[in-house]
């Protein structure tokens, strides 16, 4: 199989190098918007000889199709910014190959708490499917971490309880990052502002979606050792708008642990307005107003934090439901290492726990083991193959499932 990368930024070039080294995979070809930038990123990795680098402008469809037909791509996986996707997901269906992607455009539907809502940003990949399948192609999407594997567990706990009561997706990290004092965010500065502060947080809740508004309610988390107890919040994240229509369960919720003092940055820059992503007139010169904050941030691909955090990393699904008329909570989830994953890749646990779900699912796409068609997310799928292949591929999980007490809750603020 021939795979096209998009976006040869830490994620991207993960997956690269996972990919090389594997017999199913004839060439991977990374590709950004600058030819140097993905050469570059080839340059940093060792293995055998089939990487390529090509440049490719996500925001032309057009340009895509070219590339995308002159190297002859079987899959493309999308690793840039959401505000891509649908732009790179239209310019692959019409180059006749098959495509994955780690999340969604949360941007694209912009309802507010108290609204009715009528659609959720997945639909405008979901209701494509017809036309995918009728293509005999395949589209995977939200494959990263969270969502992604997160789901994949949630499926997998489900699939072995009688009835599910409620779905909690979970995000914990306790890392520090050496050299810096301001607000650093360990993926995109961009989709970080979006998720946490601009947009409301969507949840699933008896049959129907409402939103929360931003940053108004937590809980602390017991996650485990060695990251313990940490404040967790609502913010809006992927997983309640697939899981709820998979997985038949009353309630469906994602949350995510921030320090008191990034939640406080977080409030004032929402109240000052620049979490904005619409351009403002400022002296006669159209600017975001997040563009800005964002440029004042930095990279997560900066050699400093890459090498500079320590710390650990989880995701896991909380699932709980009953068994034979017994209550239980199933929990699945994976630790992650920041030093160790740096050791390895060169990249912090955050990068490596979104490549290689991808990464996993490219190889059984290779092999003729995921044989669906149309668009999906992974909770669509079989669980049990994928978590084999999880663990083949050096993405390790864990779980708990015990008969429900008060020790398997959050303990509510």
């Amino acid at each position: 199989m021939r795979v096209l990368i998009i976006g040869a930024g830490a994620i991207g070039s993960v997956i690269a190098k996972i990919l090389q080294s594997r017999s199913e995979f004839e060439e991977i070809i990374l590709a950004d918007l600058k030819q140097e930038t993905a050469q570059r990123m080839i340059g940093n990795l060792s293995g055998p000889a089939k990487l390529t680098a090509i440049a490719m402008n996500a925001n032309n469809i057009a340009d895509m199709k070219k590339g995308i037909k002159d190297v002859k791509a079987d899959l493309v996986i999308n690793a840039t910014l959401p505000r891509f996707f649908l732009k790179i997901m239209r310019a692959t269906f019409e180059s006749g190959a098959n495509y994955m992607d780690m999340a969604t455009d949360i941007g694209v539907a912009n309802s507010r708490a108290g609204d009715r809502i009528h659609k959720v940003p997945i639909d405008y990949q979901l209701e494509q499917s017809d036309a995918w399948k009728r293509a005999g192609l395949a589209a995977m999407v939200c494959w990263g971490a969270d969502p992604g594997a997160v789901n994949v567990f949630a499926r997998y706990a489900a699939d072995q309880l009688d009835s599910v009561d409620r779905i909690l997706v979970r995000d914990g990290d306790n890392a520090s990052t050496g050299g810096f004092d301001g607000l650093v965010s360990l993926w995109s500065p961009d989709t970080f502002i979006e998720e946490v502060a601009y947009a409301d947080a969507l949840v699933w809740t008896n049959g129907h979606y409402e939103r929360v508004p931003s940053l108004t309610r937590s809980e602390v988390w017991d996650f485990p050792q060695p990251i313990g107890k940490l404040r967790v919040w609502a913010v809006d994240h992927e997983e309640p708008q697939t899981l709820g229509r998979y997985i038949k369960c009353n309630e469906c919720n994602f949350m995510i642990s921030l320090s008191t003092e990034t939640v406080e940055t977080m409030r004032v820059l929402k109240k000052l307005g620049l979490v904005n992503p619409s351009p403002i007139n400022v002296k006669g010169i159209e600017v975001a107003p997040r563009d800005v904050v964002t440029a004042c941030m930095p990279s997560p691909n900066d050699h400093r934090i890459q090498s500079g955090t320590n710390g650990y990393t989880c995701i896991g699904s909380m699932v709980i439901g009953e068994k034979a008329g017994k209550r239980y909570g199933h929990y699945i989830y994976n630790m992650m290492s920041h030093a160790e994953a740096y050791a390895l890749y060169g990249v912090t646990a955050t990068a490596l726990q979104t490549a290689l779900p991808p990464a996993t699912a490219a190889t059984l796409l290779a092999r003729g083991e995921i044989k669906e068609k149309g668009v999906f997310p992974p909770e669509a799928l079989a669980p049990k193959p994928i978590m084999k292949a999880f663990t083949e591929l050096g993405f390790q999980w864990n779980e708990m499932k015990k008969e429900e007490t008060p020790l398997l809750l959050p303990l509510l603020a």
